[in-house]
C-alpha cells in the first residue's frame, strides 16, 4: 500500500520499471532475473492492495455509499491495470457489467467521488473519465476504529453469554424499582362504581318520552296514524271483494288493489295510499 499526502493508493509499477517494460519480450523467461523478482513481488503487492481496499470498501458506512455505490466503485477497482496505472472504463461498460442503467452510474461515480473513493480526471467529450482508486488516511483510520468498536462489542456479548449461568438465576426477582414502580397498582377497587343509578335519566323514560305519555303518541302531535297489520290482508280471491269495499273508499282504486292482490304485492304501505 502506498501512502501519499495523506492518501492511500495501489501500488503499481514504477514509471521507470513500466518504460523498461516495453522493451522487453514477452516472454517471461527471458526478463533478466532481477527484474522478474521486482516485477512479481509489485504484482503480488497490487492484489493485496486491492484485497484491502475491497474489504474497506464493504466496510464503509458513508451514507452516500450504498450498494450500489460499492458495486461500481468495486468495478473501477478491477479495472486498475498494475502495468501502466491506466483505469478508465466507460460508463456503458460499467451499467452493462452491473446491468444497472447508464444514469445510475453518471449519478453514483459523483457520489463516490465526494465520498472520497476516487479521484476522477476528465478527458474530453468523446473520452471517457480517467480514474484513480485513492482513499484518505483519515477516513480509514475511522472506520477501522469503528469496526474494532464494534468487534469489542460482540466480544463483550459473547463474553457475558458465556459467563451466564441459568441455574443462579431467579425469574421472580425484578429489579428494583422506585416508588412509581408500575407492578404496584393503584388502590381502588375497579369493581366499585360511581353512586349513582344509570335508570334515572332525569325524569325521562327510556325511550326519550314522556313518562305519562304512551309510547305510540307523538310529543309534538295528537295525530294518530292508522295502522293496517300484514296479517289482515286477504290471501283467497274469494274475500278479495269485501275486503276492498271495506278498506278502499275510492271505487277507481278498486281495480288496482285487485291486481295487487293477485299478484301478492299488496303491502300495509301501499294499502294506506290507496285508503288515503
Amino acid at each position: 500500500m502506498i501512502e501519499s499526502n495523506g492518501f492511500y493508493s495501489l501500488t503499481c509499477l514504477p514509471r521507470d520499471m513500466a518504460d523498461r517494460l516495453k522493451g522487453l519480450s514477452r516472454d517471461r523467461s527471458e526478463w533478466p532475473a532481477d527484474f522478474a523478482a521486482d516485477y512479481k513481488r509489485i504484482h503480488v503487492q497490487f492484489s493485496q492492495d486491492k484485497a484491502e481496499f475491497t474489504s474497506w470498501i464493504r466496510k464503509d458506512r458513508d451514507s452516500r455509499m450504498n450498494r450500489t455505490a460499492k458495486a461500481i466503485l468495486l468495478c473501477i477497482l478491477d479495472c486498475v491495470n498494475c502495468d501502466t496505472e491506466r483505469c478508465d472504463p466507460g460508463h456503458q461498460y460499467i451499467a452493462d457489467e452491473l446491468g444497472i442503467s447508464l444514469r445510475t452510474v453518471e449519478r453514483t461515480i459523483c457520489r463516490i467521488a465526494l465520498a472520497k473513493w476516487l479521484s476522477i480526471t476528465r478527458r474530453g467529450r468523446t473520452s471517457t473519465n480517467f480514474y484513480r482508486v485513492t482513499v484518505p488516511v483519515e477516513k480509514i483510520a475511522g472506520l477501522l476504529d469503528y469496526v474494532d468498536g464494534l468487534r469489542e462489542q460482540r466480544a463483550e456479548e459473547r463474553e457475558r453469554r458465556r459467563a451466564f449461568r441459568p441455574e443462579e438465576s431467579d425469574p421472580t426477582k425484578v429489579a428494583d424499582h422506585s416508588e412509581s414502580d408500575p407492578t404496584e397498582m393503584a388502590d381502588h377497587d375497579p369493581t366499585e362504581m360511581a353512586d349513582h343509578d344509570p335508570t334515572n335519566l332525569s325524569g325521562k323514560h327510556m325511550n326519550r318520552t314522556l313518562e305519562a305519555e304512551h309510547l305510540n303518541k307523538g310529543s309534538c302531535s295528537d295525530r294518530r296514524e292508522v295502522t293496517y297489520p300484514r296479517e289482515s290482508i286477504p290471501v283467497h280471491e274469494a274475500h278479495f271483494g269485501e275486503w276492498v269495499r271495506r278498506n278502499i273508499p275510492d271505487p277507481t282504486r278498486h281495480r288496482e288493489a285487485f291486481r295487487l292482490l293477485r299478484e301478492r304485492k299488496m303491502t300495509p304501505e301501499i294499502l294506506r295510499r290507496l285508503a288515503a
